[in-house]
This record gives C-alpha cells, sequence and structure tokens, in this order.
C-alpha cells in the first residue's frame, strides 16, 4: 500500500538523515502485534525542539517510520516508552504538556478538523484515541497528530497540531515488516535473561544481541573470516576459528582471539598439508587452549594400519586428533591422536588386528559411512575439569567419546597411563553402540550426526549429565533433531562402568529430550548445538538454518530468534524477504549460539546498551525508501543569510556528492510555495512560484535528493 503523504508536492520525499542535532534515542523495545509479527518501537527525545516534518525524515533514515497505533494495548505499549519528562514539554502559562509525534496525518484540504486522518503507511485510524475536545484545529493548519496536551500531567491521548511545530521534544519511530522473517521471534517472559552470540557460517562478523535481538556488540574478522566455533572468553576476549583455505582439508586452520574492540590479540596456525585445525577450539581453565584437528594418511598409511581398500574412495584419510597450546609461549603442551587407538578385523597381516567387539575402548578402523577421506569428522569438544576428561563428538559415528587427559602425550599415546590407567584409550562412548559390534541400526540413539556434546557444568540443573545435538537423519518416523540428556554411569573418580563383550555402554535410555512435534520442524542435519541454563531451561541450535529457540523442561518454547545475515556475510536479511535455505539451510547457517548472563566475567566494564536490531526494515509500504546514512552522517550545511531577512535570503548548502536534488520553499502547513534550483548560493527574492510576494512570518527552506533531505527554518520580516 503506497502512504499518503502529507501533500502531493512532497510525495516523491524518501529516507533521510536527522535533521536537527541533539537528538536522541533509547534503545528500541519490541512489541508482538495480534498477527504474530514483532514491531520495534523506539522512543526518541529532541531537547531542541523538532517539527513534524523532521521527525518523518528521521524515522525514515533509519529504515523506519512515524509509529502508528492500531489498538489500545499498542498504545499503551507505547506510551509507556515516554512516560517520562525528557519526553514531554510544557507550554509557558497553560501549563500543558505536549508529547511525541506519532505517524498520524490529515490531508490538505479535508474538512476539519477530524476528516482525511491517517497514518503514514496509509492506513486509516481505525483505533481513535483524541483527547477531549480534540481534533479541533484550533491553531489553524493542525495536520499531524501527537500525545498530550494536558495541563500537569502527562497523558496518553492524542492531540493535533502544525507540523512545523518545532516546539515538540520528541517522536515516535517504529520498525517492522508485512510478516517476520528473521531476528526475533518470540521473548517470553520465562526466558533465560542474556546476551546471545553467534555469526553466519564464514562471515567476517559475530554479533552479541540482547534477548530482544537487539545489538549489543559486533566483532568484525575481514582478514579471515569466522568459520567455525567461537566463545567470549571469561577475560573478555573473542576465541574463534579463522578460515586458512587449507587446499587439503575442510575450513579452519588458525585460532586467535580479540580483544572488545576488534584487535586482534594473539594468533595460531596450525596448517600445513599434514594437518589442520578445524571445527572447534575452547579455553581450558588453566588458560590453554584445547582444539580439533585433522591429520593426513596416505593410502599406504591406511592400508598398513589394515583399512580396506575398498573404503578408501579418496585414496587418503583425514584422521582426528586433539592439540592443547599454551597461548603464553605458543608452545604444544599435550596432544592426542585418534590414530593410534585403532582396531580391525579386516587384515590379520596388518597392524591393530583384533576381535573388534571385544575392544570397545578402540576405534574401528573399518567402520565407515561412506568411505570418503574424512572418515571421523569431530566438531565438537566439551572439558570435565574436575574429571581432567575430554568429550569429544564425532559426527561421522554418531557417538561422544570420552578420553582421560590427566595423561601425558606419550601416555596418550598408548594404552596405560593417566587416572584410569586407559592411556588414550575411550573411557566411555555412546550413542550408536554398531560402531563397536553392540547392537544393530535400531539400537542407536543419535541418527546422521551428532553435535555439540558436553557435560552439563556444575551449578546447573542436570549438572555431571551429558547432552548432545542429535541431527535425526534417518530417525524412524522421518528425519529431524532432537536435544538429548542422559545420565553417563561414571563414579567420583571418573571411572565409567564399562559393558561386557557384545554389550553396550549404558544408559539404556535418555532421563530427557526435546523435539518437534512434527519432528521435522526441528532439524539441523549437518550442526546444531545446545546450553542448559541456570533455570532448567535449554538452548537449542538448528544451526543450518540459523535458527535459535530456548525451551522449557517440558518442551514448551520461549524464546526464538534467527540469523538475519545470509550467504556468508554477504547481506543482512530485510524482514519480511524470504530466506532460501535450499535443502539443508546453508544460507543462514550459524553453527551455534551460545548465550551469556549478565554477571558473565567476560562482560564487565562493557558497554552494553543495546542498539538496533540487526535486519533491515524497507517494506512494501516504503518501496521507494533506500537505506540511509545514520543520523549525523551527512554534513549538508543547509543556511539562509541574513536570518531574519526582509526581502530576499541567500541560501547556501554543501552537497557531498553530485546527485539529483530538489530545493523548495514550504510554508508553516507544509504548502510548496516557491521551487528553486538546487545550487548553493541561490537567492530567494521572497516571491512564491506565481511572482507574488509572501507575507511576513516563518517559512522552511527544505532540501530533499533521493537519499537525503534537511531543512532549515527561514524569517521572513516585511
Amino acid at each position: 500500500m503506497t502512504p499518503h503523504f502529507f501533500s502531493r508536492s512532497l510525495a516523491t520525499l524518501v529516507a533521510s538523515v536527522a535533521l536537527l542535532a541533539g537528538i536522541a534515542g533509547a534503545s528500541p523495545e519490541p512489541w508482538v502485534h495480534p498477527d504474530g509479527s514483532i514491531h520495534y518501537y523506539d522512543a526518541v527525545s529532541t531537547p531542541g525542539g523538532i517539527n513534524w516534518f523532521a521527525a518523518f525524515d528521521s524515522a525514515q533514515s533509519n529504515g523506519g517510520y512515524l509509529a502508528t497505533i492500531a489498538s489500545p494495548a499498542e498504545n499503551d505499549f507505547i506510551f509507556g516508552l515516554l512516560d517520562s519528562s525528557r519526553y514531554w514539554y510544557q507550554r509557558p502559562g497553560s501549563g500543558k504538556l505536549a508529547g511525541p509525534w506519532l505517524g498520524g496525518t490529515q490531508d490538505f484540504g479535508s474538512p476539519e478538523p477530524d476528516s482525511g486522518w491517517h497514518w503514514v503507511t496509509g492506513e486509516t485510524l481505525t483505533f481513535l484515541n483524541w483527547s477531549k475536545g480534540q481534533p479541533d484545529n484550533q491553531g489553524g493548519n493542525e495536520n499531524a497528530l501527537h500525545f498530550g496536551e494536558s495541563a500537569g500531567v502527562r497523558v496518553p491521548t492524542w492531540n493535533d497540531l502544525g507540523r512545523f511545530d518545532d516546539s515538540i521534544r520528541g517522536f515516535v519511530r517504529e520498525l517492522s515488516a508485512d510478516s517476520t522473517t528473521v531476528g526475533l521471534f518470540q521473548n517470553d517472559s520465562n526466558a533465560y535473561p542474556g546476551y546471545n552470540l553467534f555469526s553466519n557460517r564464514g562471515s567476517e562478523n559475530v554479533y552479541l544481541v540482547d534477548n530482544k535481538g537487539r545489538l549489543v556488540h559486533k566483532w568484525v574478522n575481514p582478514t579471515y573470516g569466522i568459520v567455525a566455533q567461537y566463545y567470549l572468553t571469561r577475560d573478555g576476549r573473542l576465541l574463534h576459528i579463522d578460515n586458512l583455505l587449507n587446499p587439503r582439508f575442510w575450513d579452519g586452520g588458525r585460532v586467535a582471539m580479540m580483544d572488545w574492540d576488534g584487535n586482534e590479540v594473539w594468533g595460531f596456525n596450525y596448517s600445513d598439508s599434514t594437518e589442520c585445525l578445524h571445527h572447534d577450539a575452547m579455553m581450558m581453565p588453566n588458560g590453554h587452549v584445547l582444539f580439533l584437528a585433522y591429520e593426513y594418511k596416505s593410502r599406504d598409511d591406511a592400508v598398513a594400519a589394515g583399512r580396506d581398500t575398498a573404503k578408501l574412495t579418496d585414496g587418503r584419510l583425514s584422521v582426528d586428533h586433539i592439540v592443547e597450546v599454551d597461548p603464553a609461549t605458543d608452545s604444544i603442551v599435550w596432544v592426542w591422536h585418534a590414530w593410534d587407538h585403532l582396531i580391525q578385523d579386516y587384515d590379520s597381516t596388518r597392524q591393530n588386528y583384533g576381535v573388534v567387539g571385544d575392544h570397545s575402548e578402540l576405534i574401528d578402523l573399518n567402520f565407515t559411512v561412506d568411505n570418503t577421506h574424512d572418515w571421523l569428522h569431530c566438531d565438537g569438544l566439551s572439558y570435565n575439569a574436575e574429571l581432567d576428561q575430554i568429550l569429544i563428538s564425532v559426527q561421522r559415528f554418531a557417538e561422544v567419546w570420552v578420553i582421560d587427559h590427566s595423561t601425558t602425550t606419550q601416555q596418550a599415546a598408548g594404552h596405560t597411563g593417566g587416572r584410569q590407567n586407559m592411556g588414550g584409550d575411550l573411557l566411555y562412548r555412546w550413542g550408536n553402540p554398531q560402531t563397536y559390534r553392540a547392537g544393530t541400526n535400531a539400537d542407536r540413539t543419535f541418527y546422521g550426526s551428532v553435535h555439540a556434546g558436553k557435560w552439563i557444568d556444575q551449578g546447573l540443573p542436570g549438572a555431571g549429565h551429558m547432552i548432545g545435538f542429535n541431527g535425526g537423519t534417518g530417525r524412524p518416523g522421518g528425519n529431524g533433531s532432537s536435544v538429548d540428556e542422559w545420565i553417563p554411569p561414571v563414579d567420583s573418580t571418573g571411572w565409567y562402568t564399562r559393558p561386557a563383550p557384545g554389550d553396550p555402554f549404558g544408559p539404556e535410555s535418555l532421563c530427557w529430550r526435546y523435539i518437534a512435534n512434527p519432528p521435522s520442524g526441528f532439524y539441523g542435519p549437518n550442526m546444531g548445538g545446545t546450553q542448559r541454563f541456570p533455570n532448567g531451561n535449554t538452548l537449542t541450535a538448528e544451526a543450518t538454518k540459523g535458527r535459535f529457540r530456548e525451551v522449557t523442561p517440558d518442551s514448551q518454547v520461549v524464546w526464538r530468534y534467527m540469523c538475519p545475515e545470509v550467504s556468508a556475510g554477504e547481506s543482512i536479511m530485510t524482514q519480511g524477504d524470504t530466506v532460501n535455505h535450499g535443502p539443508v539451510g546453508w544460507e543462514s547457517n550459524s553453527f551455534r549460539a551460545v548465550r551469556y548472563a549478565a554477571d558473565y566475567p567476560g562482560l564487565s566494564g562493557h558497554d552494553l546498551t543495546p542498539g538496533y536490531p540487526i535486519e533491515r526494515y524497507a517494506t512494501r509500504q516504503y518501496v521507494d525508501v533506500k537505506e540511509a546514512p545514520l543520523a549525523g552522517s551527512i554534513r549538508i550545511g543547509l543556511a539562509a543569510s541574513p536570518n531574519p531577512f526582509g526581502r530576499a535570503a541567500s541560501i547556501r548548502f554543501n552537497l557531498p556528492r553530485p546527485t539529483r536534488a530538489q530545493l523548495g520553499i514550504y510554508a508553516v502547513d507544509g504548502r510548496l510555495v516557491r521551487t528553486l534550483p538546487p545550487s548553493s548560493g541561490v537567492v530567494w527574492d521572497g516571491a512564491d512560484n506565481t511572482g507574488r510576494m509572501v507575507g511576513r512570518g516563518v517559512y522552511y527552506c527544505r532540501l530533499q535528493a533521493p537519499d537525503f533531505s534537511t531543512s532549515a527554518k527561514l524569517v521572513k520580516t516585511e
């Protein structure tokens, strides 16, 4: 619907910068409309005063518009943002309080006082909330709507006022779309409060947003891009994985840290023709960094180890190992290799030969899902400091593994040593017992892949349990992901109850699961994440689609957000546009999301004032609105001299770049009086477009272009 602007002569106006110095905005607040769409409302204070035209321009400069109101509930919500003296002007003498501008306007020539009113979006005023006796057109040409006016008290009712009255001290900006397609979808009162860290995979940006979907902070990494996991450390640094584009392996190769301002404070490359860091890196309590990495094994290496030659489609293997590095010295202090803990029953003349079913602590070299070189594809790490153990998410095996970190590197390469005297062998594994000949496909819990397996931290509901994101591809009953929680059979010393040969590790069943109804409504086959909160809720990441949701213990969804950046950082989505997920949703995939409580040490001392949502808001009502620079970023310098003037005034300005512009003189009621050539130094001789001299009074000079507009007041004394 095309908005009916306040004058045909102004109908071509588009987005502009804020017109007056001193405009200050509060953090925009979201409100859910009855149709389920989320609109943001921004209360803007203008201590120096602002007229309706200028407020209209400023609202559009941020992709929004002056607020519209369609119900008592919406009116009450907006008024609640304005119930402060900073947004209201007390008129001398009468003591009446005049409140901020809204997006209501009256067509020129409409019968006064109450005909022809509509919102700037073109909608009629179906909900009316005029103050008693209003509108009254008392001053003549009162064709704009604002809150007020009542003596000595702020009121949520409306009044009509002239558009060029610049005594008003604020306005309300609305950001919305025909439908909510990205960003915040839901934020219930029982959602766990905090700040959410995420990135579009492959983008150079990492975002921190509050639970209302408002941007709190952003880190930018233009050199490498962010390709995998990211964490905010307890000392306020961003730990992340960079992409060195290693041609032999998957993305990754580098782990680094940035400070709050985006300056790199540490970086460590682990990428060459034989090995490459990938997928996950985490900070340990001792300040060391633990990360996953691939290592290259040639066909000869694989065959010598007992690999079935029919399962070497790529003629090589990429096998996972774990590295611990000390950032203070850049020295590697501990390493564990999956390759050191193999078993195979394919070739008795080769290494690692044995009975697979008798050795659940070892990894069957010939268990494989597709015979490609990426054999294990480990994609997540978790560390338990109390047990000094590491949990590994193994996507291709659809399992989690636990290994002992109390070993030396030499012990980690063997089968003895460490707290459990098992060296680097698997202490525990769970999710798919057919990998060690203890069940069939029907006995598995994880389907397709497992991501983000971890221990639930001490002090949280379910502490000591394990939890993981179950990809759900091939799940009986149809594809669909789940978040699964189980209680591992472990004692206080860290020893896991080991099953007899042919039996699977326990437990036999889960203690909690979140799954959608139907399961296909929550499906991230290739990536996912999960996090337990102190209130018992759980954050989940349907990461291939960039969708995050928080669920309660009884599986009620209380918070939903979708990554608004798509195509590896190429663009920010506009609300209402369709996100092209494709078969697995790569366009907006986000790997994972992590939420940090307000008292998290890594946030201490930093400015957490929320700004605007990340998504754009050009809607079909404003199809001609272009993205405009932020307020103050264009210095036009429009001015007239002398001012006040008698017979003529010289108008000067500075265009920042060549552009099509229009220059006009307007009366206080918004009528176009005179069109002037848009060149700096033009003189207005006080005549209108017919050549007749205009009378004394206040006029406005207005310069407008396709992507900005500005105005200045003129006072004619003769």
